[in-house]
């Protein structure tokens, strides 16, 4: 169970998954020291320092890339270089994160690692479907590596 709580706080960490509540969402916050929009390419491009807050979200990455469809809606983000994010006991990193939404799926790569509390998941690519609530963690150079420490006595 433990396990499944761990790979399963993926949905609720970024700001890439779309929320399903009916309830009002919070505005996301987005800043960088340069913002970049191409038009025709549907693509706007933040650069340097950028910071996303939402709610009780926060990420935190050198640059990160929104593709609109032709909806202007976000079909695509691209988070990279030193990307970390945090929400509440949760926190993780990565040198990469992807949200492709048509296949709502979340892929963090490049010495990917998620932490709730003292427990831990590592892998080179981790992957998870949201729809389906799957996650996938793979090495291609090391192994993956997971941490679960057994719960506290009072502990639910």
């Amino acid at each position: 169970m433990v396990r499944y709580t761990l790979i399963s706080i993926f949905i609720v960490l970024f700001l890439y998954a779309q929320e399903k509540s009916p309830q009002k969402k919070p505005p996301t916050v987005i800043t960088a020291d340069k913002v970049e929009y191409y038009s025709k390419e549907k693509l706007v491009i933040y650069r340097g320092n950028v910071e996303v807050n939402r709610g009780d979200i926060y990420l935190k990455a050198d640059s990160l890339k929104i593709f609109l469809d032709d909806r202007s809606d976000i079909s695509k983000i691209l988070a990279m270089g030193n990307v970390y994010f945090k929400q509440n006991n949760r926190w993780g990193r990565s040198n990469e994160v992807e949200y492709i939404k048509d296949h709502d799926v979340i892929i963090m790569k490049g010495k990917a690692e998620v932490h709730q509390d003292k427990n831990s998941v590592e892998g080179e690519i981790i992957y998870y479907y949201i729809t389906e609530e799957k996650a996938i963690s793979t090495g291609q150079k090391d192994r993956v590596r997971s941490i679960f420490f057994p719960k506290e006595s009072g502990d639910r």
